[in-house]
């Protein structure tokens, strides 16, 4: 079932924004977190990296995730849509961020080493 009816609605603007970064930088806790409403503990946010990929599909199959993503912004009725990418440099990632003429915002994620 395709529920994203925000493309269709004049009144929504529509913000795309391409989360970027290391490999096992927390892009994917990141988008969760603000997708789903999920308060991560310091145990998930220390446990040992598993590679994982946030779904655009996420905002047309999940009423929920879909409504978190709406705010009104000055006024403006708004929906983000966070897009995840994979960590890996050596990979191509033009699917995410090739038409970079469409997407309104990049948010960098860097890995800190352990002092």
């Amino acid at each position: 079932m395709d529920i994203d009816t925000d493309y269709e609605r004049p009144n929504v603007e529509t913000i795309k924004c391409v989360v970027v970064g290391d490999n096992a930088a927390g892009k994917t806790r990141l988008i969760c977190a603000r997708a789903c409403n999920a308060t991560l503990s310091q145990y998930q946010l220390l446990a040992t990296h598993v590679p994982t990929v946030w779904a655009i599909d996420q905002y047309r199959v999940c009423q929920e995730v879909l409504e978190r993503s709406r705010d009104v912004v000055d006024e403006v009725s708004v929906s983000l849509r966070l897009w995840d990418t994979f960590g890996d440099h050596h990979k191509d990632r033009r699917f995410a961020y090739g038409r970079l003429v469409q997407t309104e915002g990049t948010l960098q994620a860097h890995a800190c080493p352990k002092s």
